[in-house]
């Protein structure tokens, strides 16, 4: 006689031997089937299993994001670095001398002007990585040999570039005019350094960019003031032009004007 008793008959046995157990202790019987055993194992893995798709896409998304905010706070910090920053506005009571940019300067070439009789070509050292090319209708008042390289003057360096006779000048060399017509050149000390600006006691302030001196007028404004003195001292309203050398002066002009 077969005397093994059936899987199914076995735990149909041992079910109910546990359901006369918790009657007998008072808990309430839980019977699970098969089937709710099954659903509730797979709820349970699929609550601690990682949904790698999901958690996948984040954090690439994520890594994405990230990557765009650096480049972009690497290019809004790049062009915060290149912006050029707007120039102060000059204050309403800078003295006008202050407006323009006197500068000692040295000759380093000068040849006539091959389409005009008036104007000397000149390159000039005023301490800037390249010279200055200006054109100075000086020629009936100098030589070649009297305005010649190494000959130290004084050049005004933030006026706007113009064409004079289809040469590009860049600025203006500044001498005194006699009444009688003698044109003699300024001379700063023959010690003074060569690109230092040219300034007066008491007077302080920025030059301002050459289109702004054009438009608002600031050379003849300047122009109207400068002087030399009985001592043949260059002045503005009275008060000596200077490097850290000493004062800027004419050979033999007194009371002369400056253009």
């Amino acid at each position: 006689v077969n005397m093994a008793i059936p899987l199914n008959s076995s735990m149909a046995m041992l079910d109910g031997l546990i359901a006369g157990l918790e009657t007998t202790l008072g808990v309430s019987p839980q019977i699970v089937s098969k089937g709710q055993k099954e659903e509730k194992t797979k709820k349970e893995v699929d609550k601690t299993a990682k949904p790698e798709g999901k958690v996948e896409g984040k954090k690439e998304g994520g890594k994405k994001e990230g990557g765009d905010d650096k480049k972009g706070g690497e290019k809004k910090e790049k062009k915060e670095k290149t912006a050029a920053a707007p120039a102060a506005a000059p204050a309403a009571d800078q003295p006008e001398f202050t407006k323009l940019e006197l500068k000692v300067g040295v000759l380093t070439k000068t040849w006539h002007h091959p389409d005009s009789e008036k104007l000397f070509c000149e390159e000039i050292d005023v301490g800037e990585e390249l010279p200055r090319q200006i054109a100075s209708g000086l020629r009936a008042h100098f030589t070649l040999e009297n305005f010649c390289p190494g000959r130290k003057v004084i050049v005004v360096t933030n006026l706007k570039a113009a064409k004079m006779a289809g040469f590009e000048s860049q600025g203006m060399v500044m001498a005194s005019i006699h009444a009688e017509g003698k044109v003699e050149l300024l001379d700063p000390p023959a010690d003074a350094l060569v690109g230092e600006r040219v300034f007066c006691d008491g007077v302080t302030g920025e030059p301002m960019q050459p289109n702004q001196v054009q438009k608002k007028k600031i050379l003849p404004e300047v122009l109207k003031d400068l002087r030399t003195d009985a001592a043949c001292v260059a002045t503005w309203q009275g008060k000596p032009m200077m490097t850290s050398k000493g004062a800027i002066k004419v050979a033999s002009n007194a009371n002369s004007v400056i253009s």
